[in-house]
């Protein structure tokens, strides 16, 4: 890894950590969906029989007291009052039952029960036969039955059914502390990538205070050596200005001998050195047209990319479409939810006090409903406003893509242009500096009585001119390398 480049140690962690995110994201959702579903197992499927089994308790409980107080009654008018009493606790204590057994959702609930309506069924009749002797004025074989055989069967039904209940409470109590589990379970791994997370950005932070260290070393040995440089680019230019001074004290002597002959040579050099000065300037140029032509080709590909990304933008857009539809197939079946919510309230007050327990669950069932709807209601406008959002940053992107688009076509022909004339112009500086080599032949023939001393004083001048121009392109270029090393300096420490 010390030998990676630092974006690539950059880019690696940033993507280690945004999959650490999207997996942190799928893993919440996982479990609050398994949280989810043990809370509505135990809203729906245990809390309403737990429910219904403590009414039913409490009805059988007040079925044995009031039997109890049957025993004290020593009044005929009280003693028909109270068996009255007993047979509506009786009908009330059915009702109870026959809405227990649509809430029953385990095998060893069902069983308790199948063991408890034996019982009940029992203790019905035997109501009903107290109630035959009380019409035949025979209370004390009422009594008797209720004594010997009613209260001890209430007991055994009322233990039978305690133990129902205590099913229904276990179960519930059970899903309970899943759901409990599970939300620990997540925010112990919700700890844990956080933690992941902290340490990675800490590996981040340390790879980049490390980089940028190096660099800054670099800077600064960078800074040294075009100070180095700077300080032999002046030394050169100081020779080479002595030897341009003795190549001219050396010409003067030359140009007493033939002045006309120096002047046309003179004219010839400066063609010359025009020409191959304009050849470099010409292939420079050419080297930085094919630069600029090979930049706006990566524009062309980015540009392709954005527009790319612009489709993906699109498809996202799509799938809001999709989620807007779904939203309002959930409003349509809250609608038609709460609709059946009023058909049953409507249904229960029909049967009158049988249905008064349902008319509770028909009601809560269309408080819920409502509540879905309003729900649905406003994540459908969420998802307009989203879908809004994205539409007008397509609209915006497929703009700024296309004239960004245009500009860059425009700009590479331009390019294109630009290398056409400067090939164009490098041809005929080629011609040129042809034409003026063959000049310079002519001369040179013409020019031989000035023998060896011509020679002599042509290379010094070249000589000396060359020096004198590497040394000014060298101060040029050290002056370059100190400049690129400030901004480099300035991108990593900031403008102090």
């Amino acid at each position: 890894m010390k030998k990676k480049s630092l974006p690539f140690k950059l880019y690696t962690s940033i993507f280690i950590l945004l999959s650490l995110i999207f997996m942190t994201s799928i893993y919440t959702i996982s479990m609050i969906i398994t949280t989810n579903k043990f809370a509505d197992e135990t809203g729906l499927s245990w809390l309403p029989s737990v429910d219904t089994a403590q009414r039913i308790v409490a009805q059988i409980v007040l079925l044995k007291s009031l039997q109890f107080e049957l025993l004290t009654i020593s009044d005929k008018d009280n003693y028909h009052d109270q068996l009255m009493v007993i047979n509506d606790t009786i009908k009330s204590v059915n009702a109870l039952i026959a809405i227990y057994e649509t809430e029953i959702t385990g095998p060893e609930e069902r069983a308790e029960l199948q063991k408890f309506l034996p019982m009940w069924d029992e203790i019905r009749s035997l109501v009903n036969e107290i109630f035959k002797n009380s019409g035949k004025n025979d209370e004390k074989g009422a009594l008797l039955l209720i004594k010997t055989k009613a209260i001890p069967l209430m007991k055994n039904a009322e233990s039978s059914f305690f133990e129902i209940a205590d099913i229904n409470y276990k179960g519930a109590l059970n899903s309970t502390r899943k759901g409990a589990y599970f939300t620990k379970v997540t925010i112990i791994g919700m700890i844990i990538i956080f933690s992941l997370s902290l340490i990675i950005s800490i590996i981040i932070f340390r790879i980049v205070n490390i980089s940028t260290r190096s660099i800054i070393n670099g800077i600064e040995n960078l800074k040294k050596q075009s100070i180095s440089t700077n300080d032999i680019a002046m030394l050169l230019k100081k020779d080479s200005n002595s030897l341009s001074k003795t190549v001219i004290e050396q010409g003067d002597a030359v140009l007493k001998t033939g002045a006309a002959v120096n002047q046309i040579t003179s004219m010839v050099n400066k063609t010359s050195e025009n020409s191959i000065e304009s050849r470099k300037i010409a292939e420079s140029a050419t080297s930085k047209a094919n630069e600029g032509q090979t930049i706006m080709k990566k524009l062309v590909f980015a540009m392709h990319n954005i527009q790319e990304s612009n489709n993906k933008l699109q498809e996202i857009s799509a799938i809001i479409s999709q989620i807007n539809s779904k939203t309002t197939v959930i409003n349509d079946i809250v609608a038609k939810t709460e609709l059946l919510s009023l058909n049953a309230s409507i249904e229960s007050a029909r049967a009158g006090e049988h249905g008064k327990g349902f008319a509770v669950v028909a009601e809560e069932v269309g408080v819920l409903a409502k509540i879905s709807g309003k729900s649905a209601s406003e994540i459908q406008e969420l998802i307009t406003k989203s879908q809004e959002q994205v539409n007008k940053i397509l609209g915006v992107t497929k703009v700024k893509i296309d004239e960004g688009k245009l500009v860059t076509t425009e700009a590479q022909t331009a390019f294109q242009k630009i290398a056409d004339d400067i090939s164009t112009m490098t041809n005929t500086i080629s011609q040129i500096s042809e034409a003026t080599q063959e000049q310079e032949i002519g001369i040179r023939q013409i020019a031989t009585s000035m023998g060896d001393i011509d020679k002599s004083t042509q290379y010094c001048k070249e000589t000396a001119e060359t020096n004198s121009n590497s040394a000014i392109k060298l101060v040029e270029e050290s002056t370059k390398l100190d400049s690129t090393a400030k901004e480099i300096e300035i991108l990593i420490k900031g403008d102090l």
